[in-house]
């Protein structure tokens, strides 16, 4: 039974793939990307997560030409030019992906109404740390695309002066009709980010 009558349309299954073969990541974050969204145009869920890896990432982006793991690539030194290269490569195609389901959004119809799912759809990247050489918490990035039916002003880079994140999350849960005033931790603060 569909939450709100979505709008589904047939899909072909993904080839099937190990989850342990390396070389498949790109192919299983895809299948993992495109059923997101056909849950969500379906309407058959409101919420979808994708984490593409654990936190000590194993990950070796073999179809970059990368030899080395994520993790390890996220521990290299300043010196090690190659392997800050290496980093950034393999970031970028986190990006890319992360731009890849936002442009499937844009692409498919609203089962809501007019416009296209990505219209009253907020999409959050969030990244473990703020630098992964050191394990720190701080300056952590957080990327979000869309304004969540007109909640958020986009289009803007925010310096929020080191504000725990469970404020932006408390933000985003108001953005969608919920009323707590803390995410997390209580101890880490109360309200949303007047900011956004």
């Amino acid at each position: 039974r569909l939450l709100g009558g979505g709008i589904c349309s047939p899909t072909t299954a993904p080839p099937t793939q190990s989850t342990y073969d390396n070389d498949s990541f790109p192919l299983i974050a895809a299948a993992q990307m495109d059923l997101a969204v056909t849950a969500l145009a379906c309407d058959l869920t409101r919420v979808a997560t994708i984490q593409m890896s654990h936190t000590v990432g194993p990950t070796v982006f073999s179809w970059l030409g990368i030899s080395e793991g994520h993790h390890s690539l996220s521990h290299i030194d300043d010196s090690n030019q190659s392997g800050i290269d290496n980093y950034v490569l393999a970031e970028r195609w986190y990006a890319e992906q992360f731009l890849s389901i936002v442009e499937q959004l844009k692409n498919t119809a609203n089962p809501e109404g007019d416009g296209t799912l990505f219209d009253d759809t907020l999409v959050v990247w969030a990244q473990e740390l703020g630098d992964g050489r050191m394990h720190v918490c701080e300056d952590v990035p957080f990327i979000i695309a869309g304004n969540a039916g007109g909640h958020f002003e986009t289009g803007r880079y925010l310096e929020l002066g080191g504000q725990n994140h469970c404020h932006l999350l408390t933000s985003i849960c108001e953005a969608f009709g919920l009323s707590n005033q803390t995410f997390g931790d209580p101890a880490a603060g109360v309200g949303g980010l007047v900011q956004l």
